[in-house]
């Protein structure tokens, strides 16, 4: 009787409500439990970015206010040195303070750093004027402004709340940290609570296998049925789904054709945006104040490369929706029209590029090709260390079988290997997936220009020519970039729309 309860459908049927009920349950709190954890120590590095920043912005005041008292005492200028290099540095010192407090987690925190903010601009005003004075040789007056109330009230005033701020944010650090315990001691229970319910559950599963093995023979021939009949499903399922791909794929055009439509009419406002502050900005700075004009460059450079993002996308969604079909190419052609086009830059920099072999004729889009060397040889010239001169080796050999072992179709075309070598700043090799990846950036902005999507389009027009590019480099040391490609393809996972196309206003 009990056999033949537990081997009944119910009993799995049961077993397996049971396993998604407990399942289910156990995910959403393991879930909710590393959520509450995640947020807890994004909350923490808040307030620690903000204690951090508050504490170097005190340091860099007291030192340059160091700095001024000991000029001015001993007239020696070595003890301008480190105020000098502290002025240098308070601006991004109070950039990162005012940034901080956007994120702080106490709601009068932005209030009292704005105040900071406003009580340091007029301290270093105010030790800026007596260092200045001194330097004129106006030591009375340089007295006689230190020994006014003026900055040491400016001072008490910053000190008081200096005090404040940092007093309040490691209060709410702790309490922080306090939740933060307790919900690792919560995550321990749910370990052991999961792995006591999945033991039951093992177990149950067990029996219940042990017990149906026994009438495995009884249903075998039902299940050779079944399986019949399932295979007539699947054969029709597989025909509703090559309609529903045909519906996809339609889709996903309609889609791209939104996508392109969507981010160039992003351009439009950018425009004006852009149009309306160099406006401001020639006919406006004698009545802007400093940190109006400030915020109205900020303004600007955010739009330009708003606009440089958009039409970087536009050209990576490009590769694959808007190439051409294949023709003849000639590579020495296109690699001289690419060198052509960076003639000002080459010559600039008194560039060597050397083309050590030639270059075959190969089936690709003739326009898609001279970017991926223009991309390349471009970040060659662009990445260099200071006052040194760049080489550029383009190569040709012939692909080996190890080339080509992990592309698809391998066999089924002649392959070329091309490298192009540079003497630049290079990379770390652990980093060598990730600049492929669009918008991925190893230096900042204010080091050098651009958006991070050169490479990403670069892996997407030789992805089209069905090859694969890589790259290798050590640290200061130049980069390499293999790119192995067939010679006669056809365009890979090709959705273009033959004869369609827009206009780019």
């Amino acid at each position: 009787m009990i056999s033949k309860v537990l081997s009944s459908i119910y009993s799995w049927i049961i077993l397996v409500v049971v396993i998604i009920v407990v399942m289910t349950a156990n995910s959403f709190y393991v879930v909710s439990t590393l959520n509450d954890l995640s947020a807890l120590e994004a909350r923490l590095f808040t307030t620690n970015r903000v204690i951090n920043a508050v504490n170097r912005l005190h340091v860099a005041v007291l030192r340059v206010e160091s700095g001024q008292r000991g000029y001015m005492l001993t007239d020696d200028e070595e003890y301008l040195t480190d105020y000098t290099e502290t002025l240098g540095v308070i601006g991004e010192l109070m950039d990162e303070v005012e940034v901080s407090s956007f994120s702080s987690d106490i709601e009068e925190q932005s209030v009292r750093i704005e105040e900071l903010l406003y009580l340091t601009k007029a301290k270093i005003n105010e030790v800026i004027k007596v260092v200045e004075l001194i330097k004129e040789g106006k030591q009375k007056e340089a007295i006689k402004l230190v020994e006014s109330d003026k900055g040491i009230d400016l001072y008490r005033r910053f000190e008081e709340l200096f005090r404040e701020i940092d007093t309040s944010e490691r209060g709410m650090q702790g309490t922080h940290l306090a939740n933060l315990m307790s919900l690792r001691r919560d995550s321990v229970n749910t370990l052991i609570i999961s792995s006591a319910t999945t033991l039951l559950l093992v177990i149950a599963v067990f029996l219940l296998l042990k017990i149906n093995s026994r009438e495995h023979e009884k249903y075998q021939a039902d299940l050779e049925s079944v399986n019949e009949d399932l295979e007539n499903r699947i054969e029709e399922r597989t025909q509703e789904l090559s309609l529903y791909s045909d519906e996809l794929a339609r889709s996903n055009r309609e889609l791209e054709d939104f996508a392109f439509v969507a981010s160039h009419d992003l351009q439009e406002p950018l425009r004006k945006i852009r149009a309306f502050g160099n406006r401001l900005e020639s006919g406006y700075t004698d009545v802007i104040d400093e940190r109006g004009r400030d915020y109205l460059a900020r303004m600007l450079n955010a739009a330009e490369r708003m606009s440089m993002l958009i039409s970087d996308l536009l050209a990576f969604s490009r590769v694959s929706t808007r190439g051409k079909d294949f023709s003849e190419v000639d590579l020495d052609n296109v690699i001289q029209s690419v060198l052509d086009d960076l003639e000002i830059a080459i010559d600039e920099k008194s560039a060597q590029i050397d083309v050590s072999e030639k270059m075959p004729i190969i089936r690709g889009d003739k326009t898609q090709l001279e970017q991926l060397f223009l991309n390349l040889i471009s970040n060659a010239l662009k990445f260099q260390s200071e006052g040194v001169t760049p080489v550029v080796k383009i190569t040709l050999q012939e692909a080996s079988e190890k080339d080509t072992q992990d592309i698809l179709m391998s066999e089924e075309y002649d392959w070329i290997k091309i490298t192009v070598t540079d003497n630049g700043i290079g990379f770390d090799q652990s980093f060598a997936e990730k600049i492929f990846a669009p918008f991925q950036r190893l230096h900042g902005r204010s080091e050098y220009k651009g958006t991070g999507i050169g490479l990403a389009v670069c892996r997407r027009i030789v992805e089209r020519h069905n090859g694969q590019i890589t790259a290798t480099s050590a640290q200061g040391h130049g980069a390499t970039f293999t790119i192995i490609m067939p010679v006669d393809s056809e365009p890979f996972g090709s959705n273009n729309n033959n004869g369609e196309t827009h206009n780019d206003a």
